[in-house]
């Protein structure tokens, strides 16, 4: 897990799909990655001193320890309206009174980074293995859905804007990517569009009208960013390689989301060598791109979601590396359709540090990093962008139920011995540090929390690897393909 983490940094947009053959010209990202690896694991390894608690030593077979901390991605919402929590190690499914933490083992050993969660309470999982689906009440029953090629790998699952029984889903097999359709609230898929044998596609948006209208995004086959639009509901797509305003190779872009009026405006996230990002706008199906945002130095996209109207736009931004000086993350809105920006509003020392935004009912939500990233809680909610309600926190969480824990053995014994978040069967290890009674390969549990004098340092190391990885994958460009 330790070179999971490591490794992902350098894929923002990548993360959570197969992983890409890297080509003769990746050749040094990928010995750099593997440098920052065994660096990582080495500094790791011999500067673990720090209090007894909360210490983890694994001798072997651990893919949790003390260079893993729980991280927020994303936010699904249930029929009442409480959220659900995609996470760096899994999902925190809302329960009846608290939140199960149901780990990546649970459907097919993959973190995600999204979900999708429907009105009946089914909740899909996309991996690299097709999608995985179970209600949310019982988390132990995933199971592959049908109508995907087999050891598909899914870029990205979405639910349709109006219709809550049909699903989209960008997929890839081998060197092909193809966009698949669900008519029944997920449970099977069919092939809805080939995309050209070479094209490399990440995003999908999918947005409302009959029929719909269809965006997917990526690196295309001449890159370094293309765009394929579909005006007939994905039957056929119109392709922009490269568009032409992002085709920096120096830069990576992401296409973050796409508005629901007419004409639609597409809005991209740009990396800068600088070490911040921008925010681009398009009211042309990419035809022409004009910067509307920059972020202050050091900070990264957070997050992006429309609020009440199409109009109204938030962005978020953390910085990188966590400063003492000056503030860790901002809020950004716009009330015209992101052509223009009120001052940013700073977060105050609680948080939130911005992993993601989501707009539900009259309000707004954010992935926060919780305690180890200096936040006080996971996922919060605010009416006006400035005061932030703690929603989930990791002291409303609950060990995997039963069922899972057998199966989620190396999470079970992760979240125990750094969070204290115990199964009944996995006792205390005490301040002795005895003893593993699960098991673990080799690891010592002693429950609780790092203490600050081991967690301090931890932090500043992963500070200086963010941003050096962050810098690493600008310098590379966004020409990444699979073979």
């Amino acid at each position: 897990m330790c070179a999971f983490f490591v490794t992902r940094l350098f894929r923002r947009e990548g993360k959570g799909v197969k992983p890409r053959p890297v080509r003769a010209h990746g050749a040094r990202v990928s010995t750099s990655r593997a440098r920052l690896t065994f660096v990582l694991l080495t500094l790791l390894t011999v500067s673990g001193r720090g209090s007894a608690r909360g210490e983890l030593r694994c001798a072997s077979g651990v893919r949790r320890g003390p260079c893993q901390v729980a991280d927020t991605s994303s936010l699904v919402f249930d029929a009442a309206g409480r959220p659900s929590v995609v996470m760096n190690f899994g999902v925190f499914a809302a329960a009846a009174s608290s939140y199960l933490a149901v780990c990546e083992e649970a459907f097919g050993g993959v973190t995600p980074t999204h979900a999708l969660l429907t009105a009946s309470g089914m909740l899909s999982v996309p991996s690299w293995q097709g999608i995985f689906r179970a209600p949310l009440a019982a988390p132990c029953t995933f199971a592959l859905v049908p109508g995907l090629p087999v050891g598909a790998f899914v870029q990205q699952l979405v639910p349709d804007p109006t219709l809550p029984t049909r699903q989209w889903a960008l997929v890839g097999a081998g060197d092909e990517r193809g966009l698949y359709v669900s008519e029944d609230d997920g449970a099977t898929f069919s092939l809805r569009h080939t995309f050209t044998k070479g094209e490399v596609w990440w995003r999908l948006v999918v947005r409302s009208g009959e029929p719909r209208r269809v965006f997917v995004a990526g690196p295309g086959r001449v890159g370094p960013f293309a765009l394929a639009i579909s005006a007939d509901g994905g039957a056929t797509f119109s392709v922009r390689d490269p568009v032409a305003d992002l085709a920096d190779v120096t830069r990576d872009t992401v296409l973050l989301d796409v508005s629901e009026d007419s004409p639609s405006r597409l809005f991209f996230a740009r990396f800068t060598p600088d070490g911040n990002d921008e925010v681009w706008v398009s009211a042309d199906d990419g035809a022409s791109v004009q910067r509307t945002l920059v972020l202050p130095a050091g900070h990264v996209v957070g997050g992006m979601t429309f609020g009440a109207s199409p109009r109204a736009v938030y962005v978020g931004s953390r910085r990188l590396l966590l400063s003492s000086a000056g503030a860790d993350a901002a809020l950004f809105t716009s009330s015209d359709g992101g052509l223009s920006w009120a001052p940013p509003v700073l977060s105050p020392p609680s948080g939130p540090r911005y992993r993601c935004l989501a707009w539900r009912g009259d309000a707004l939500y954010a992935c926060a990093g919780g305690a180890d990233a200096g936040d006080d809680f996971l996922v919060g909610r605010s009416l006006d962008g400035v005061t932030w309600r703690p929603v989930v926190t990791l002291s409303d969480v609950q060990a995997p139920p039963a069922c899972l824990i057998e199966r989620c053995d190396a999470t079970v014994g992760w979240l125990c011995m750094t969070y204290g978040i115990c199964a009944p069967s996995l006792p205390d290890g005490g301040s002795d540090g005895g003893e593993d009674p699960g098991g673990h390969a080799g690891c010592g549990c002693q429950v609780g929390r790092p203490s600050q004098s081991s967690a301090a340092p931890l932090g500043l190391l992963f500070g200086g690897l963010l941003l050096y990885a962050h810098g690493a994958q600008r310098r590379t460009g966004a020409r990444r393909k699979n073979a």
